[in-house]
């Protein structure tokens, strides 16, 4: 007998489960497919994400915002208070930030299991090989390859996305936008639990930054995110998280242990131009929600996924407008996520010198540095990049 589901969502990290959880509760035949053996894991991200407060600061026009990021307190490691920007030539900015670090496996099996508790099923170990027009899902199991039908897709499968690939090329996130991203979860790492670190270099991490993120109890989060297409070098990328673990940090380090090395893929081009087609929606890492000036995309993926869920549900039961969904995230944080992207291409313009690095951060200061970490323009775009001009020129 060939089963037909309303909804099939492809991905079940928390964009992909997030809106499962919210058309599962509205009654809505809801199937959740997951590449991977286990929800949560591996954990492919710094695990930080800012507190309902600072949710509220970062996206003001938000009205779910902070409630999406508000994680219960079992999943949190810690909680940090500041965020402090190194230049290449080693001088630091720093400016308040409030955040939580969650253990993200734990967490996203909760969510998992919020979505399956209100009726979704979740199928892991499946992969979605090909999408048809009509969404037959082709999914390659262990044992088999199935077919499976759904009203609905939501595709939350991350920047490659199988799904986003087949609504066509607009779809597709260019290679130079996509960021590869290395990370080791190191023991006995002396910092200070309440400061989150960025470091800026092109020997450490050209067209982008590495972080030091402190998870508790000595645990940390060292890792790095680049561009090739900025950095024009390629050194592997082993090389330059080892550097930076035992080199750059070598007094923090001295005694640490890795436990864990991950890998990801962070799309850093902005958001699609368009996240629905006919019947189906992108969320998540997949529409490229992501900020683009820090590769921020957990508070997006949570509140995406909502509005995602709530939107299939008016779509499928009221035949409401699937649009209806992009006007509705835009609304909540697209203008966080475009100014993101423009910070981003103007610090395109400086990046790949460890100079002119140095000397935009001395000439910005925390007064400027703090927005464009906050995804906020200081001076309009326009404005920005003459500015920056005329104080090159000047200097050189």
């Amino acid at each position: 007998m060939k089963i037909i589901y309303d909804v099939a969502v492809i991905g079940a990290g928390p964009a992909g489960t997030s809106a499962a959880e919210v058309t599962a509760r509205n009654d809505l035949h809801t199937l959740v497919l997951d590449r991977r053996r286990k929800v949560g894991a591996p954990v492919q991200c710094g695990e930080l994400i800012p507190t309902p407060s600072e949710a509220r600061r970062l996206f003001p026009n938000s009205t779910r915002m902070s409630k999406a990021v508000n994680v219960p307190a079992e999943f949190i490691t810690n909680q940090t208070q500041v965020i402090r920007l190194i230049s290449p030539n080693g001088k630091s900015f720093e400016f308040p930030f409030e955040a939580n670090i969650v253990d993200r496996s734990r967490y996203d099996q909760y969510l998992a299991d919020s979505a399956e508790n209100v009726g979704a099923e979740i199928q892991l170990d499946s992969t979605v090989i090909n999408r048809s027009i009509t969404n037959e899902l082709k999914v390659k199991t262990k044992n088999s390859v199935q077919t499976i039908n759904s009203r609905l897709v939501i595709g939350a499968d991350g920047s490659k996305s199988v799904v986003a690939r087949s609504l066509g090329p607009r779809f597709i996130q260019p290679e130079s936008d996509l960021s590869p991203a290395l990370q080791y979860v190191m023991s006995d790492v002396d910092i200070d639990p309440t400061i989150v670190e960025m470091y800026f270099g092109s020997s450490i991490a050209p067209g982008g930054y590495a972080w030091v993120i402190p998870k508790g109890e000595g645990i940390a989060n060292i890792g790095f995110g680049m561009r090739r297409s900025i950095g024009g070098d390629m050194t592997p990328l082993k090389r330059y998280i080892e550097r930076f673990a035992f080199n750059t940090l070598a007094q923090k380090t001295k005694n640490a242990k890795i436990l864990q090395r991950v890998g990801a893929i962070i799309p850093v081009g902005g958001p699609l131009k368009t996240t629905w087609s006919n019947n189906v929606i992108l969320v998540g890492d997949a529409a490229g929600h992501v900020m683009a000036s820090n590769g921020g995309g957990i508070p997006t993926a949570l509140c995406g996924g909502q509005i995602a869920g709530e939107n299939v549900v008016n779509h499928l039961t009221k035949n409401a407008s699937l649009s209806l969904y992009e006007r509705k995230w835009r609304s909540e944080y697209g203008l966080e996520l475009e100014t993101a992207l423009q910070v981003l291409r103007v610090a395109d313009t400086v990046m790949p010198s460890d100079t002119l690095t140095d000397i935009c951060m001395n000439l910005a200061g925390v007064r400027f540095l703090e927005p464009l970490i906050r995804c906020r323009l200081p001076l309009p775009i326009s404005l920005a990049s003459k500015t920056l001009v005329k104080a090159l020129n000047w200097f050189l």
